[in-house]
């Protein structure tokens, strides 16, 4: 009996692994091994879309995303949703000219990570709108607005795509502040030499009952202007002309002047536009006063932000490029309106990136500036950067180079600069030892970079890096050319269209008439001498 109680066992061990096989077998039976094939995908490839929506792909069976890969769409990885074997990408895209949706080899697999995608590159254009601007701002009062501040007001929070106003010629006697949640604000001058925002503040308690002055020092008394004063009701944030609070911030065409400073050409601090935030960049504009003419600021905790300028024209006397955030300002004039001027204060923290770097700049004056020595800056606070690269000085520069102030050089150095004579400028005089409290600070390092170390100071280091911000695109790549075939058929003006415009402005002897998304306007036919601007998707107008 044991030995076929022991058979009998057997036999139903190996029934039980004939079963366990053959179950086995049918499952192996039932794995889809055909091939991994993309059935259809919408839109169609080379379309146009919009700046927002969603690509959808249908394949031949359920799929899955295989782990540690990434799916992007314009380099930056996103997370596909995927229900069974429909795979969905959303974007947005606001400011961007195409969307590129990219899907590597082997990215996606089906259920069982057996057959792996071929992979696909798939690029749409984007579909360009016809809008107006979002507002016109206009003194004779033919726009949405007779004031800049209104118009600002007027602009949603928390902004993901430019907000388009656009300045007629005029002076707009005001202060402007553009809040923290006002995002994408871009303000458009028609000109810069005719657009002209302008308000008397002064940044003092001078002339006050805490701090008398002399009955003469100054042509008017500079408390009775001065933010800190409490009859004034004004905020400790009225610092300045303009104060910038929201990110990516764009000017174009436009004047800022503070009275205080261009009137009486003397100090206090007379501040014409103060800038708190990252991504700032302004276009073909000008900053006129006499001390402290633009405050570039930043919080300690934030060493990143960023301001550019561009073929810009800045005006004053006394520090007047001054503060702690970095700063690229190229091509442009640092104009001098005093004898022995100082042009830069700042104030960097440890650990700021770049600093203020001037490049492929001028520096000139007026005869003042022309009959005496200037100073390229002094050192503030912390540990102040300052670099001037590819500077032509038009005025005399003071030997010493730089000026006593608060602390001493992080770094203070130059590259490529050529004094009045056209000569290469020399460092061997400048200044080393600097009056820090009751002490005397040397400074050791070396006031001329190499080749090596200036190329480093580039558009695409300081303001293109991290994070792809590109003011530049907004008036050269995106750029449009004139409006050309501008004719008037009795009441009609038409002109030629352009693919990339969104709207064009219309002039009568450059006074701002309208604007409009078509080639066509009716006009009055006693109207002169008619112009025609094309505008594009980032406010900016043509030549």
């Amino acid at each position: 009996m044991k030995y076929i109680s022991t058979i009998t066992n057997l036999f139903v061990c190996l029934a039980v692994a004939l079963m366990f096989q053959s179950c086995k077998d049918n499952e192996n039976n039932n794995i889809d091994s055909s091939a991994l094939t993309l059935l259809s995908y919408t839109p169609e490839q080379g379309g146009n879309v919009a700046t927002e929506g969603v690509i959808e792909l249908t394949f031949s069976k359920a799929v899955r995303q295989a782990p540690d890969t990434e799916i992007t769409i314009n380099g930056k990885a996103i997370r596909v949703i995927i229900t069974d074997n429909v795979v969905r990408a959303n974007y947005s895209e606001p400011l961007a000219d195409h969307v590129t949706l990219d899907i590597p080899e082997g990215a996606l697999t089906d259920m069982n990570s057996v057959q792996k995608y071929e992979g696909l590159n798939l690029k749409y254009e984007i579909k360009l709108e016809k809008r107006l601007y979002d507002a016109v701002v206009d003194i004779n009062g033919n726009g949405d607005y007779t004031s800049v501040q209104k118009a600002i007001d007027a602009a949603p929070s928390e902004s993901e795509k430019p907000y388009l106003i656009f300045i007629a010629n005029g002076e707009y006697e005001e202060y402007v502040m553009i809040p923290k949640k006002k995002n994408f604000i871009h303000l458009i001058g028609q000109d810069k030499d005719k657009t002209i925002i302008k308000y008397k503040v002064t940044i003092s308690n001078e002339g006050s009952e805490q701090n008398p002055i002399a009955p003469d020092k100054y042509l008017e008394n500079p408390w009775t202007y001065s933010y800190l004063n409490p009859a004034n009701n004004m905020s400790s944030e009225q610092c300045a002309v303009m104060v910038i609070f929201g990110n990516d911030f764009y000017a174009e065409n436009l004047t800022l002047e503070n009275t205080w400073g261009t009137g009486h050409k003397t100090g206090p601090q007379a501040d014409a536009l103060c800038t708190r935030v990252d991504r700032i960049a302004f276009y073909n504009c000008k900053l006129l006063s006499f001390q402290d003419t633009w405050w570039v600021r930043q919080a300690k905790n934030d060493l990143t932000a960023r301001n550019y300028a561009d073929q810009c024209f800045i005006q004053g006397a006394v520090d007047y490029v001054y503060g702690s955030a970095n700063l690229l300002v190229e091509n442009s004039t640092l104009y001098n309106i005093r004898t022995g001027s100082v042009i830069t204060a700042c104030s960097h923290y440890e650990g700021t990136l770049w600093g203020h770097v001037f490049k492929d700049c001028v520096i000139d004056g007026d005869d003042t500036a022309m009959s005496g020595d200037n100073f390229f800056g002094r050192p503030w606070q912390n540990a102040p950067v300052e670099l001037f690269i590819n500077v032509d000085c038009k005025i005399p520069m003071a030997s010493a180079g730089w000026q006593d102030m608060g602390t001493s050089p992080g770094l203070f150095a130059i590259y490529d600069v050529t004094d009045k004579n056209g000569q290469p400028l020399s460092t061997d005089g400048w200044k080393r030892d600097y009056n820090v409290g009751a002490e005397t600070v040397h400074y050791d390092g070396n006031f001329n970079l190499t080749e090596a170390e200036a190329a480093k100071y580039t558009y695409e280091n300081i303001i293109t890096s991290p994070d792809g911000w590109n003011p530049k695109a907004f008036y050269t790549t995106e750029k449009l050319p004139a409006v050309e075939n501008i004719n008037l058929y009795g009441t009609t003006l038409s002109w030629d269209g352009m693919n990339k415009a969104i709207c064009y402005l219309v002039f009568d002897n450059g006074k701002f008439i309208g604007q409009t998304t078509e080639t066509t306007m009716e006009v009055d036919v006693n109207g002169e001498n008619y112009t025609v601007k094309a505008v594009n998707k980032y406010g900016s107008l043509s030549d």
